[in-house]
């Protein structure tokens, strides 16, 4: 049986359930607030709004040079309480209070250094699926050019390939669908479910891409459905899809991400060797609130 196309103009798009139906492929404009703290209440209300509809929204502070208090500020604000260390990165001179630092290094420890691109991802896939549903990051200093941010819905081409093909869509939906193996501790690795549903039936995700990340059948004979599976979510993350979104970070800007709904990604970017690329990132368990 061929992959089921999962794009825009499917019938399946019309008939799956619809997921975060405020996410389009033109880049939501940002929220202009006149400090991290967001001490405009319309401003906290819209955010969260947005987030429900969307599953990200970019805040933008001009004039300022974020710092890590800044990232805190606004985590306070929006109601998501302290920010989350994943186990692996608790020892990390990088993290320090649940706060990374996203730049290109020599230090061979540093787990956030390439320059080179990112594939679609979802942050914390060493942790069970929804228990980091936000994650938000604040551009200090873009790169000199590149480093585009990618944002693919995932919950709503999943919805659309359970709709056209559940065989399919059923091999990434069990306890040993996706396999994550930590790129920082030898012999740390997370078996779960690629896509699955919160206490409230609502769907979420820890589907990604990257070199460590392995997918596995429900028994051998079912490689084939895996197959179509991955086939019609990379059909369905492609540039040119309804469910992705690019844009770049300019600084004092952050993204405030549904993180176990969209998937993320970025290009590779070029540095100024005098100001360097650096991002602040803070992952929450919960949810931004007014």
């Amino acid at each position: 049986m061929p992959a089921p196309a999962i794009t825009r103009y499917t019938p399946a798009r019309f008939t799956a359930p619809l997921q975060l139906p405020g996410f389009t492929p033109v880049p939501a404009e940002p929220v202009v607030a006149s400090s991290w703290g967001i001490p405009e209440p319309a401003f906290r209300q819209r955010i969260a709004e947005d987030y429900r509809a969307r599953g990200y929204v970019v805040v933008h502070v001009p004039g300022t040079t974020p710092a890590e208090a800044d990232l805190s500020s606004l985590a306070d604000a929006l109601g998501l309480g302290p920010a989350f260390s994943p186990p692996q990165y608790r020892g990390s001179i990088h993290t320090q209070g649940g706060v990374s630092r996203l730049a290109a290094t020599a230090d061979p420890a540093h787990p956030f250094q390439d320059r080179a691109g990112q594939n679609l991802h979802c942050d914390a896939t060493l942790q069970h699926l929804g228990q980091v549903a936000t994650t938000v990051m604040i551009c200090v200093r873009p790169g000199r050019s590149g480093g585009q941010t990618q944002l693919f819905n995932a919950v709503q081409a999943f919805a659309e390939l359970q709709a056209a093909d559940p065989e399919a869509a059923a091999q990434l939906t069990h306890e040993r669908a996706l396999v994550r193996t930590s790129t920082f501790v030898d012999g740390l690795s997370t078996a779960g479910p690629a896509f699955g549903r919160d206490p409230a039936g609502n769907l979420i995700t820890r589907y990604s891409l990257t070199a460590t990340d392995s997918y596995h059948p429900t028994a051998p004979g079912r490689q084939e459905h895996l197959n179509r599976a991955l086939a019609a979510l990379a059909d369905a993350a492609a540039d040119t899809s309804w469910h992705r979104t690019t844009f770049t970070l300019a600084a004092g800007q952050a993204l405030i991400l549904a993180n176990d709904k969209l998937c993320h990604g970025r290009g590779p970017f070029v540095d100024d060797p005098a100001a360097p690329r650096l991002l602040l990132r803070g992952l929450f368990t919960t949810r931004p609130t007014a």
